[in-house]
């Protein structure tokens, strides 16, 4: 996959109380890669690329709903995501995401989701400050490169955030990336 695919490594999971008794809990996992410093991206595209992360944030996410912001829907090489169901969020009510579902902002997304287990949020930098707080648990991509950039994640709470397991790894492509996932803590 192309290399502009900016921040779709880092996940995280929501839970909102629902008052349907079917589903008593609801998951939103925010999913992002990020470099030194947090950086998720620069001039709307990701300034590295490591296969291993892109085939993870396929297997992750597929069959599941994906919540983006417009920058993130417009850097897709391909639209709408396959095997997934697509919502960008945009402030221009006039916007149309072709193939995607259209919303003006993070909680009209996750009513659109209320069915769902899970729901993927995939960044930018704004999506991922606005749920941040909702989030049940993190699926994040942490790369050891240092890279100039212009959209970051949010910085986490250690208070809030327990590591729940951590894998490590060379890239094919070179540089050392970490698997982290992140719940928050009760």
């Amino acid at each position: 996959m192309p290399p502009h695919y900016r921040s779709r490594a880092i996940c995280y999971t929501i839970r909102l109380s629902e008052p349907d008794a079917k589903h008593t809990m609801q998951h939103i996992t925010l999913i992002a890669a990020y470099a030194a410093e947090r950086c998720i991206g620069s001039q709307n595209t990701i300034p590295w690329h490591i296969p291993e992360d892109f085939a993870f944030f396929k297997a992750y996410t597929l069959g599941k709903p994906v919540v983006m912001g417009r920058k993130t829907w417009e850097s897709l090489p391909r639209k709408p995501l396959p095997g997934r169901r697509n919502i960008v969020i945009s402030r221009n009510p006039d916007y149309v995401a072709e193939g995607a579902e259209t919303v003006s902002g993070l909680n009209e997304a996750l009513a659109l989701c209320r069915d769902a287990e899970e729901i993927i949020i995939m960044g930018g930098a704004q999506i991922y400050a606005q749920a941040l707080p909702l989030a049940t648990d993190l699926r994040l991509t942490e790369i050891e490169l240092s890279v100039a950039g212009d959209a970051f994640f949010p910085e986490l709470d250690a208070a809030q955030w327990q590591p729940v397991s951590r894998e490590t790894h060379t890239s094919a492509k070179g540089p050392l990336y970490s698997f982290v996932h992140y719940s928050r803590r009760t």
